[in-house]
């Protein structure tokens, strides 16, 4: 079973991740084949109650995550979806999968922003009217772009009229903004595939475990 499930979310997330790489669109063909594969395993080993309580812990996740609007729709059901296929697994991983698997793509996440803030630093780039905390979050996040060669890959941190906003829409249209910026140059976000996080995240955990549980229990 184990090893169905563990196909089942490699396969799935990687063709999700191909999808979020190449153009950002991501059918909803592989959360609904892991789903039922999830579901079609439970029959099988009984695992119900485990289930139940990950796809609560990942409706937690969902909420959470959607509310501070930096996760989309399709990183929310990917969450959802994995959450059904493996509900538990052996291991140094917390009993519930998805925590696990999330805690690897936080890892990677805030990895990413060190390397961003490096970036930034190594090319001198800053925001002059800020406060210290919002200009390290900036500095995390962001970078100094030329607006025509934007694509679906940014999130911009500026308005087309130049105002800074530290939290991106993810849902921009961001050929329309192009057309309507007259800013030569603005400040983006990467707009991270976090889908292709989701995918190493899991990886890691079959493999390894758990990072920050890893981590707690070696300082601890």
């Amino acid at each position: 079973m184990v090893i169905i499930a563990q196909a089942g979310a490699i396969f799935g997330l990687a063709y999700a991740s191909y999808k979020d790489i190449k153009g950002r669109e991501i059918p909803d063909t592989p959360w609904v084949a892991m789903g039922v594969t999830g579901v079609i395993l439970r029959v099988v080993d009984h695992q119900w109650k485990m289930m139940a309580i990950s796809v609560g812990a990942a409706v937690l996740l969902g909420v959470v995550l959607a509310a501070s609007n930096l996760f989309g729709g399709a990183d929310i059901k990917a969450f959802l979806a994995l959450s059904l296929l493996i509900p538990t697994y052996p291991g140094v991983v917390l009993p519930i999968f998805i925590v696990s698997a999330f805690n690897n793509l936080v890892v990677l996440r805030v990895t990413e922003l060190i390397a961003v803030l490096f970036y930034n630093m190594v090319n001198g780039n800053t925001y002059h009217e800020l406060s210290l905390g919002k200009k390290i979050l900036l500095l995390m996040t962001g970078f100094p772009k030329k607006t025509k060669e934007l694509d679906y890959r940014f999130l911009p941190l500026q308005d087309t009229k130049g105002d800074l906003h530290l939290l991106p829409d993810i849902d921009v249209d961001i050929e329309e903004f192009k057309k309507e910026c007259g800013l030569e140059e603005i400040w983006v976000t990467y707009g991270s595939p976090l889908i292709v996080y989701l995918l190493i995240g899991c990886l890691i955990a079959f493999a390894k475990g758990d990072i920050i549980l890893y981590l707690l229990m070696y300082f601890v």
